[in-house]
């Protein structure tokens, strides 16, 4: 094993939770009203069927093999050089997931804070500060994460300062189109609900790894009830118009005034949304170095992390000139990309590796 460190499932547990929301707060309310509109609230609840089957891969994968990662075992399941390119296959899309998860972080802070420093900054001094945790190890991650994701949960209770100027009649009619348009809606929840299974990562470190199954569903919930209560939050605050807006969370936090006196709390979403983001871009910057170091064989992961933050640096701005553009790939691209790559892999190797072990009990008897 390449990491030494240990921590516990509840550590996991609180990894994985800014992990999923650290860019489904802004961006998945919007993405999903343009399908479902007022039924977006029902399409995290639908799209927790994705974290389960990915927590389920995960854990059951880890099962059979419980010192390695998904690089690590592809090998044994399905050859060396087919096991060897769907480590290349891993790296690339982690490398690239960091770089645009960074670069979606970096816009909403220039485009709503920050109006004047370059883009390229903002990306860049994110990137030096998870690679510098990434370089610490696992240990350092999992104490970022009991100490952020805290800070990353408290904002959202500001939301309900809101309750006198919500409408609830947002709300109905409920399925006036039938489930067809919140199945459409559900494609981005689910493709994050899909990130579930970079927990693969941190299995084989856990102190009480029979507890990682349990502390993983634990997570999940959570983020389904925060992403519902979102979700309603704005429908009922903004109506119809959430599908027009590119962050609904920041408009409502700009609603919020307590007696002419508590006002412009977007401070507080600011820092909800850098914390949980230096959570979320430092595990996936975690997860790739492993794949490359796994993939090559490495005795060693620290000598990479530099090298590969500036591969994310580069990836965060190629091929995405512009807001619209990174829009558009959310929209379009991501949610078949991610589900593809940590949902419908896994699966797929799990069933191969069932095939051959009942194939292979099945020699065994007809041998005696």
């Amino acid at each position: 094993m390449l990491e030494k460190g240990k921590i516990s499932a509840v550590q996991m547990g609180l990894m994985l939770y800014p992990t999923v929301l650290g860019t489904g707060f802004l961006v998945l309310p919007t993405l999903s009203s343009r399908y479902a509109g007022n039924d977006l609230w029902l399409t995290s609840m639908l799209a927790s069927l994705t974290g389960v089957i990915a927590i389920y891969a995960a854990c059951r994968l880890h099962d059979h093999y419980p010192k390695q990662s998904i690089v690590q075992y592809s090998e044994n399941i399905v050859g060396t050089i087919p096991g060897k390119i769907l480590g290349v296959i891993y790296f690339l899309y982690l490398v690239r997931a960091t770089g645009i998860i960074t670069r979606e972080y970096a816009e909403f802070v220039k485009g709503n804070f920050l109006f004047k420093t370059p883009i390229l900054l903002v990306i860049a001094l994110m990137i030096v500060l998870a690679a510098v945790a990434v370089r610490g190890g696992v240990e350092m991650l999992a104490r970022s994460a009991v100490i952020f994701t805290p800070i990353f949960i408290i904002p959202l209770f500001l939301l309900l300062f809101l309750i006198g100027q919500l409408d609830l009649g947002n709300i109905f009619p409920i399925l006036n189109h039938g489930l067809v348009p919140v199945l459409r809606g559900t494609a981005s929840p689910q493709a994050w609900m899909s990130e579930f299974f970079l927990m693969t990562f941190f299995l084989p470190c856990l102190q009480d790894p029979g507890k990682g199954k349990q502390w993983g569903t634990v997570s999940l919930i959570a983020v389904v009830l925060s992403l519902t209560y979102v979700n309603l939050i704005t429908l009922f605050l903004l109506g119809p118009d959430i599908e027009n807006k590119s962050y609904p969370v920041l408009t409502a936090f700009r609603y919020i005034s307590v007696a002419n006196f508590v006002e412009n709390l977007e401070a507080g979403l600011l820092a909800m949304w850098i914390v949980g983001n230096f959570v979320k871009i430092a595990v996936f910057y975690y997860a790739t170095v492993l794949s490359l170091a796994h993939t090559c064989q490495l005795s060693d992961y620290r000598s990479i992390v530099f090298p590969i933050g500036i591969l994310a640096v580069i990836c965060s701005m190629w091929g995405l000139p512009d807001l619209p553009k990174v829009k558009l790939y959310l929209k379009l691209v991501a949610p078949f990309e991610i589900t593809t790559i940590l949902l419908i892999i896994p699966m797929i190797l799990l069933i191969i590796r069932a095939l051959r072990a009942k194939k292979t009990n099945g020699g065994e008897k007809a041998t005696r």
